[in-house]
């Protein structure tokens, strides 16, 4: 489920329009943008989506050292998807059982489901959904780099 309510406003929208209602504006945690290093441990598929996912993050500056452990999480969910992918579509959909008892759902369709909810669920915290993307504010980018930042 998404998150509830309308999309917040960005401060920069909030100081132009004022304060009419008196409310306190929310204080933001933060960290100090950088880029984590890619974990030894991810195969060759959670690497390359590492390598196409942080150069993006990175322009967006919505990355910190902090964040290693969800983009590897993301990696990972993102290689085992993939796996199971590859294997259903080499693989029949429907799978004999070993006691005759009939057809079986592959049990290649739970790996790619939590997979795919995991991908999911780690891609709206990364910023890399659209929704995620508007309900956050962009940091202050270089003229050259505003139109092309997630090409």
């Amino acid at each position: 489920m998404g998150a509830r309510g309308p999309i917040p406003q960005p401060d920069n929208v909030r100081a132009l329009r004022g304060n009419p209602g008196g409310r306190p504006a929310p204080q933001r945690v933060t960290a100090a943008p950088s880029v984590p290093d890619i974990p030894s441990w991810l195969d060759d598929e959670g690497q390359a989506e590492w390598a196409r996912v942080v150069p993006q993050l990175d322009a967006l500056g919505v990355l910190a050292k902090v964040d290693r452990a969800v983009l590897s999480a993301y990696c990972a969910a993102w290689s085992k998807f993939v796996a199971a992918e590859q294997l259903l579509q080499g693989d029949d959909l429907v799978a004999e059982r070993r006691a005759g008892n009939g057809p079986a759902k592959n049990p290649a369709w739970q790996i790619w489901r939590e997979a795919a909810t995991t991908v999911a669920a780690l891609a709206r915290d990364l910023f890399l959904t659209p929704s995620a993307r508007l309900r956050s504010v962009k940091p202050e980018a270089a003229d050259d780099q505003e139109d092309d930042i997630l090409d």
